[in-house]
């Protein structure tokens, strides 16, 4: 079986090297890695991990909602040159939090324009989404055609609106921790469907096997020909010619 980890952020291991875990991840299966930059300063690392590694390590350079505070003034236009530069790259993590952050803005604006620029330049969007389903209302169409709700555990109400847009969902090990987890792996489509470990703080990327087969046995389908499914989802998700 093969798999992508479809979010990891491989720039923030302290314990382990880059390619300690890219060379435990492939022993496992895990071929291809979203490394995920969270604020400004990652992206040169993140850049530089996928130069090193460029037919493992996919980049994805954005702002999260955590780390606005950093935010310097004439980041749109740099963010933006990352894109120009690396023509495989992602938009993220990026996204709401009203649990970390109970004020909209500047939340809501940031997060707006890394939508527009995931359009502008054709990319897929990472997000981050935290209590904030009545945030997104008035942002729905601002998201692009390819966009991933990463480490979803939220409500059935926001996964069908994901799902009726257009979007993807991808379940992280922090789903094992959820009340009503089997509900939530059960209902999302079969062809929406991404994993991730997170990694550092969630999982460890050789444990995406492990995470594949519980959500597998909760939809009472054959380990393999989810791997299948779910392999051809991320290649789909992460290709932006498509």
């Amino acid at each position: 079986m093969q798999f992508i980890d479809t979010h990891i952020h491989l720039q923030d291991y302290k314990t382990k090297s880059a390619p300690q875990v890219l060379a435990a991840a492939a022993n496992a299966g895990v071929h291809k890695l979203v490394c995920a930059a969270i604020r400004e300063a990652d992206w040169e690392n993140v850049a530089a991990l996928h130069e090193k590694n460029a037919e493992t390590v996919i980049p994805a350079f954005g702002l999260h909602p955590w780390y606005l505070d950093d935010c310097r003034p004439g980041w749109e236009t740099r963010l933006a040159r990352m894109f120009e530069k690396y023509p495989r790259a992602l938009v993220g993590e990026t996204g709401l939090d009203r649990l970390k952050n109970p004020q909209p803005l500047p939340q809501k604006e940031i997060f707006a324009a890394q939508a527009d620029l995931a359009r502008q330049y054709g990319r897929p969007l990472l997000i981050h989404a935290v209590k904030a389903q009545e945030w997104l209302e008035d942002l729905w169409n601002r998201l692009p055609p390819k966009f991933v709700f990463h480490s979803f555990s939220g409500k059935k109400e926001l996964l069908q609106k994901i799902v009726k847009t257009g979007g993807y969902v991808s379940l992280s090990p922090s789903i094992l921790r959820q009340p009503g987890k089997e509900g939530i792996i059960a209902a999302i489509p079969e062809n929406r469907l991404l994993l991730e470990t997170d990694g550092p703080y969630q999982g460890e990327p050789e444990r995406l096997p492990d995470l594949l087969r519980y959500v597998a046995d909760v939809r009472q389908t054959e380990t393999a020909d989810l791997a299948a499914t779910v392999y051809r989802n991320s290649e789909e998700f992460i290709d932006v010619g498509k």
